[in-house]
């Protein structure tokens, strides 16, 4: 039996209008890359990442999140990510931090990125207590 080969991409999506929406979750920016592939690669690209692209995090607060792709196709993902302009009709920009080929070494890099990131935020108390909660959550991803 074959094991298939995953690697997990930290991504960073910066909002251009700067506002925190807290209504955008996974499956936001799981649709928008689906549809970034999609236009870049077509069919056949979208087809071949179907099975194994996932969106294991997301934090709105510090715009972070982790991406899962077939090793085989991460090329195109970050390709697709590069390229895109908006997720869900509101202008962004995705930066790629991290390469990762265990879901561990993300959630490490995941952490050290929020740690610098969530202090420079400027939060309302609610909106920081829920980060702060979103950023011990992140030890508590599994497969």
């Amino acid at each position: 039996m074959v094991r298939l080969k995953n690697r997990y991409l930290l991504v960073e999506v910066h909002y251009k209008d700067g506002k925190l929406d807290e209504s955008y979750n996974e499956l936001a920016v799981l649709t928008a890359i689906r549809d970034a592939v999609a236009v870049n690669f077509g069919d056949y690209g979208l087809g071949c990442n179907l099975s194994s692209l996932q969106v294991k995090f997301y934090s709105p607060f510090t715009g972070t999140c982790i991406v899962r792709c077939a090793t085989s196709e991460n090329e195109r993902v970050i390709t697709s990510l590069a390229l895109m302009t908006e997720v869900k009709g509101r202008p962004a920009a995705l930066r790629l931090l991290r390469i990762a080929g265990t879901l561990d070494a993300c959630k490490d890099a995941a952490r050290a990125h929020s740690a610098g990131a969530l202090p420079q935020l400027k939060l309302a108390p609610r909106q920081r207590q829920a980060a702060e909660q979103l950023h011990t959550c992140i030890g508590a991803l599994e497969l």
